[in-house]
């Protein structure tokens, strides 16, 4: 696994409470950024440092595997585009009678049905 360099934050924190917020909002940030659906995974790190009285965020990615596929069974991830789903609507039979007429009988029909 590949050593990787610690990022620093140029910002710097007067407590050590608001560095540690700001670095759990990189740590979420950075991984979802990083992280793949199919493919790569990361787990980032933080740590937090004092400085010359003041307070520093650093943070870096590590490699953690590669996820192939969700492992669940529900088809949802699939390649392929859904199949559009097919009318199962009923003509009710006096509509149908009337829609087998001709024009004017089927307009008097559909005054008479409708």
């Amino acid at each position: 696994m590949d050593l990787v360099k610690w990022v620093k934050i140029q910002a710097l924190y007067d407590s050590e409470k608001q560095a540690q917020k700001t670095a759990n909002i990189v740590a979420t940030t950075e991984a979802r950024l990083a992280n793949q659906q199919h493919g790569p995974q990361y787990e980032v790190e933080t740590r937090v440092d004092q400085i010359d009285g003041k307070w520093q965020v650093f943070w870096r990615k590590v490699f953690i595997g590669n996820k192939t596929d969700c492992g669940g069974g529900c088809q949802s991830c699939s390649d392929s585009e859904p199949k559009p789903k097919k009318s199962t609507g009923k003509v009710l039979p006096f509509l149908q009678y009337c829609l087998s007429l001709k024009k004017r009988q089927w307009f008097l029909c559909k005054n008479r049905c409708l």
